[in-house]
């Protein structure tokens, strides 16, 4: 009885651990796989969508997008919202666009861009039309290569400032077709961004500048924790304001010159 005792245990010992090296076998072989698709997912973009089974346009056209976007993005925010300012100061090199401005002493400045945000975003549509327009190409190419029928219509495209993104809308009639077919009229693309807190802070200024003549910024700075505001008063009674978002360190700077004093007059601060 002893004997056939030691001998179950014995059996009952290798029987479970011969599991358990399978079982650690099986658990690898899941995470290597796993890892494999991670690895597609978030690093061939253009790629990932078969994987799922589906097409992803907006995925495409978001990594072929984004740096011209960006840059557009960067010019357009050093420059008070305008790819060609008239009506400017130059400071450190840059045209700095006149948001608010009169060449009168002692008077309170007229806005010269009410609809900034508006503005940012005409402005933006039109320096990407045409990376917008090549990327939708780009994007029928590709598709085409993996085997896809790919029909796209018109297309029109626009850039907007929302809370939180840039979004970049493309109107188009398109068909993608494998084995089957997915139709879009719309594709929409969101970058991250707090541009759009900066611009509507920036119109909040220019009513003070256009209204009181100034405006105080340390109020804003305390209401948003994210926001830096430097204002730089100059000799001819101009002010430059340059906004930061210290997470994103994204900035937009724009002039005003309003209640201007002359040269030995008034009150700098």
């Amino acid at each position: 009885m002893i004997v056939k005792r030691n001998n179950y245990k014995q059996f009952s010992i290798e029987g479970i651990m011969d599991k358990r090296g399978q079982v650690a076998i099986y658990v690898i072989i899941a995470i290597v796989i796993v890892a494999g698709i991670l690895a597609v997912y978030f690093f061939y973009p253009n790629i990932k969508t078969v994987v799922v089974g589906e097409t992803v346009p907006s995925t495409f056209l978001k990594s072929c997008i984004e740096q011209s976007v960006q840059s557009s993005v960067d010019i357009l925010s050093k420059q008070g919202g305008y790819n060609e300012p008239e009506g400017f100061i130059l400071y450190k090199g840059e045209k700095v666009k006149y948001l608010c401005y009169t060449s009168q002493y002692y008077k309170t400045c007229t806005v010269q861009q009410p609809l900034i945000k508006g503005h940012f975003e005409v402005e933006l549509s039109k320096m990407i039309k045409d990376s917008a327009d090549d990327c939708m190409q780009q994007l029928k190419t590709s598709y085409e290569s993996q085997g896809y029928s790919v029909s796209l219509g018109g297309l029109k495209s626009h850039a907007e400032i929302v809370p939180g993104n840039i979004r970049l809308v493309i109107e188009t009639p398109m068909s993608i077709t494998k084995d089957s077919t997915q139709t879009f009229s719309e594709l929409n693309i969101d970058m991250p961004s707090e541009m759009y807190n900066l611009l509507m802070i920036s119109t909040s200024i220019i009513d003070y500048e256009s209204t009181y003549g100034d405006s105080e910024v340390t109020l804003y700075m305390q209401y948003y924790p994210n926001l830096k505001i430097e204002k730089i008063k100059l000799e001819d009674g101009s002010k430059v304001y340059t906004l930061t978002d210290v997470t994103t360190k994204e900035k937009f700077v724009f002039a005003s010159r309003s209640l201007a004093w002359p040269a030995g007059y008034g009150i700098t601060s």
